[in-house]
């Protein structure tokens, strides 16, 4: 019984510093977003970018819990797809950045700066954050959580083109919405 206390006890410490470590890189991606891209009205990729367009139309959605809702039926695609265990952490840090999205967004305001700044510095930030949770199999959901499912119909295509391709069609529709190429050429570069 003390080794398997001993065994338990270094499981769910590894568990809770795996979880740290991913809730540290949502508080990046928050913030990467929430200053970067939002205050300077880039366009973002995915499903936040989607999200963005819909809070344009519909100002009281919040950014991140608009992301959240339309994750859900991604979630529940992908754990019968690919099981819990697989998509707890991406479900944790979908719950936990979009969270922090919207209270960054409700009690910060972060001053404009000039837009190749925003996107170099954004974008940068942006994938760190990103390869900090995927480190411990996390994702934010929207593109990476639909590519790994639609790598499933579309096999010979892999994952880096299929979120490719949904990140440029969403900069696409948000260069529609908001009427501004430039905007959404500065997204692309922050995307890349």
């Amino acid at each position: 019984f003390y080794i398997w206390g001993i065994i338990m006890r270094s499981k769910c410490l590894k568990i809770l510093k795996d979880y740290v470590i991913i809730t540290l890189g949502c508080l990046l991606y928050s913030f990467a977003f929430v200053c970067f891209f939002e205050t300077n009205n880039l366009a973002m990729g995915g499903f936040t970018g989607f999200a963005q367009v819909l809070n344009r139309f519909i100002p009281v959605l919040p950014i991140g819990t608009t992301v959240f809702v339309m994750n859900v039926p991604l979630m529940i695609i992908g754990i019968k797809k690919q099981g819990w265990s697989i998509l707890f952490t991406t479900i944790y840090a979908i719950a936990v950045s979009s969270a922090m999205i919207d209270t960054m967004d409700a009690f910060i305001s972060f001053p404009a700066t000039e837009p190749l700044l925003a996107c170099i510095y954004g974008g940068v930030l942006l994938g760190i954050s990103l390869g900090i949770m995927m480190l411990k199999s996390a994702t934010t959901g929207g593109t990476e959580l639909a590519a790994r499912l639609l790598k499933y119909v579309f096999k010979s295509i892999s994952i880096g083109k299929i979120c490719l391709i949904i990140d440029v069609t969403v900069i696409c529709i948000y260069a529609l919405t908001f009427r501004s190429l430039d905007n959404a050429l500065y997204g692309i570069i922050a995307m890349y």
